[in-house]
């Protein structure tokens, strides 16, 4: 229990009240509140690791006990780093920036180029203006680090997006020194987007313009530095007038969340540092063991550990899963596919109250052409069915994307969207995509069934890659507006024919696997020993599998055979999978994999055969995708 209060108040330097440390030691409410806390000071009273401040009665931990000095009274070292990249991992410094500030006022600045030994990208010198030619005679971080070091000391570190400068300088200071660095840190960007959420950027230039504050050598490192200081003085001067005048209440705030309460995460930082860095489900629970929220992740720790941040994209339901949560639970799968489906079937059989319904599924959505109807019609749909003639174009990343894409082939093939029977009538009086040039109307017998379903067959014939005279028809439609000088109708009119282009790609790569609706799908795991399966019958996953023999390989076959005899009923789990399996399919060049339709419902030998090579080759070791 000492542990858990311990860490807790870690997360809190400016101390907390003893009714707060109550809520977390006595889980039942309705008790004594004296009795209660009497037990909690018993409880701390002993060990060095705690400390009742007698000024304000509020709890907090010893190495905490310096922090509680005011603003003015602190140094503080406000510091900028140019890099040759934008990861901090993947990045060198090539220039360090640096101003001490004391009583409100810089009283001493450092500057120092540094060669990274590499050759700088484009962008970095057109951003910086720093060249090769300017590092070539620059000392290396080896020489510099130990100046840099010394001038920093023991202060307060300052950075505008201190997450990057902080990242860059711990992961220098470890391949130094063996160890990251101990001075606290304050975020510019942090506080102003908590004492300025009227701003919609919250950068360097927005901060300066909004202050008033003058700008020069921006995106070198003291210059940009000399601007930060003046952002820092008028943040201190805003967090003052609220009171909060101590260095631990400013290194509190700035890590509230933007529901205004502080961040506190549960998790135990050494259990999330030890998670293994492959796909798989993991299961955040309460501190009663409870389950609370199901997700996926292409990499665990990564993952998992996005919960010990107190990041601007958490929602307000994020952040409070992330208080609730105080253990995890992990299950090491195959592939980040294997995961995704993993998650759907546990999210619908455990029902977690922090998922939400179909939250978890990838976006998706198909254009379907319904070839029952004498005369088809152009439909959008979020799932393929089994029952009837159709045709699925798609997959799209949205139900939106799909829609702007119909609206076009609506116009190009004047195909009807309107849902129902027609029972074409003379009499009746066509709707507005008629006269708007989208739809020969059929419901009022503009047009004879013969001469609508000739309609649908250039339409699919497009489809399928016979697309030069469209081409040409939007391509001299752009040039005719240009020529107009209609600049906007022509960019519309290039964005529709890159559109289109875009559907026959996706189309010829996908199109005959949706329309036959029945396919396979072999995926090499992390384990590159196991080859993961996966069997679509009727437009629904049917079965998925890992193999790593032949013989596992004809078992698959085998069960595969008798669910295309008898195909299953369809259930929720099967709309999940086929949905993310489409999903993977559309988004499949950064995967390994092979997809095979099945045009024979027998399974003949040669087909099983040519299955079984292909798995042979997943087994062997790395290869490309194949279709």
């Amino acid at each position: 229990m000492r542990d858990k209060l311990h860490d807790f108040l870690l997360q809190r330097p400016a101390g907390v009240r003893t009714d707060e440390l109550v809520d977390l030691v006595f889980r039942q409410p309705g008790g004594d509140p004296t009795v209660a806390e009497r037990v909690v000071a018993e409880l701390l009273r002993d060990d060095p690791r705690f400390r009742l401040r007698d000024a304000d009665g509020m709890w907090h931990a010893t190495v905490h006990a310096a922090l509680a000095q005011p603003i003015a009274a602190t140094t503080f070292t406000v510091l900028d780093l140019e890099m040759t990249g934008l990861e901090p991992a993947r990045t060198a410094i090539i220039e360090i920036g640096a101003a001490r500030v004391r009583d409100g006022r810089v009283v001493e600045e450092f500057q120092q180029l540094v060669n990274p030994r590499i050759r700088l990208p484009p962008f970095i010198v057109g951003l910086t203006g720093i060249d090769d030619a300017m590092l070539a005679d620059a000392p290396h971080i080896t020489e510099v680090w130990p100046q840099f070091r010394a001038f920093v000391g023991d202060t307060i570190l300052v950075a505008h997006n201190a997450a990057f400068d902080i990242a860059c300088l711990n992961r220098t200071s470890m391949r130094l020194s063996g160890r990251e660095l101990d001075n606290h840190q304050i975020c510019t960007l942090k506080l102003a987007r908590l004492l300025l959420p009227e701003l919609g950027k919250r950068g360097l230039d927005a901060l300066a313009g909004h202050f008033g504050i003058l700008q020069a050598d921006r995106h070198r490192a003291l210059g940009d530095v000399r601007v930060t200081v003046e952002v820092m003085f008028h943040l201190l001067e805003i967090l003052q007038a609220r009171g909060i005048d101590r260095l631990d209440q400013v290194l509190e705030f700035q890590n509230h969340a933007h529901d205004g309460r502080p961040f506190v995460s549960f998790l135990p930082r050494e259990k999330v540092a030890s998670l293994p860095e492959v796909p798989g489900i993991y299961r955040l629970l309460g501190e009663a063991g409870e389950l609370l929220y199901i997700g996926k992740a292409k990499n665990l720790r990564e993952r998992v550990a996005s919960y010990l941040t107190n990041a601007a994209a958490h929602g307000d339901r994020t952040l409070d899963l992330i208080r609730a949560t105080h253990d995890v639970r992990v299950e090491m799968l195959g592939s980040e596919l294997e995961a995704a489906l993993a998650e759907a079937e546990a999210i619908r059989h455990e029902k977690p109250p922090f998922n939400r319904l179909g939250r978890h599924l990838p976006r998706i959505a198909f254009i379907k052409l319904g070839l029952n109807d004498e005369f088809p019609r152009l439909s959008i749909t979020k799932k393929m069915s089994a029952r009837g003639r159709a045709r699925y174009i798609g997959p799209f990343r949205s139900s939106k994307e799909a829609e702007r894409i119909r609206d076009i082939l609506t116009r190009e093939f004047r195909l009807r969207t309107c849902s129902g029977t027609l029972h074409p009538d003379p009499a009746f009086a066509p709707c507005s995509q008629y006269t708007q040039g989208r739809c020969t109307a059929p419901c009022a017998g503009r047009v004879a069934a013969d001469a609508y379903a000739d309609q649908v067959d250039v339409l699919i014939g497009r489809l399928r890659g016979q697309t030069a005279d469209l081409d040409d028809l939007l391509a001299n439609r752009a040039r005719q507006r240009e020529n107009r000088r209609q600049y906007e109708g022509a960019v519309y009119s290039k964005r529709e024919l890159d559109a289109l282009r875009a559907l026959v790609g996706i189309q010829r790569q996908l199109g005959w696997l949706f329309e036959q609706q029945h396919w396979v799908v072999f995926e090499r795991a992390v384990d590159r020993r196991i080859a993961l399966a996966y069997g679509i019958v009727a437009g629904r996953l049917a079965m998925r599998a890992r193999l790593s023999d032949e013989a596992e390989i004809d078992g698959f076959c085998a069960t595969l055979r008798a669910a295309l005899t008898n195909p299953p009923t369809s259930t929720a789990d099967d709309i999940e999978g086929t949905t993310i399996l489409a999903a993977w399919m559309r988004d499949r060049t950064r995967e390994r994999g092979c997809v095979f339709p099945i045009a024979d419902l027998t399974l003949p030998d040669a087909e099983v055969f040519e299955w079984r090579i292909a798995c042979r080759e997943l087994l062997a070791g790395p290869g490309p995708a194949r279709d």
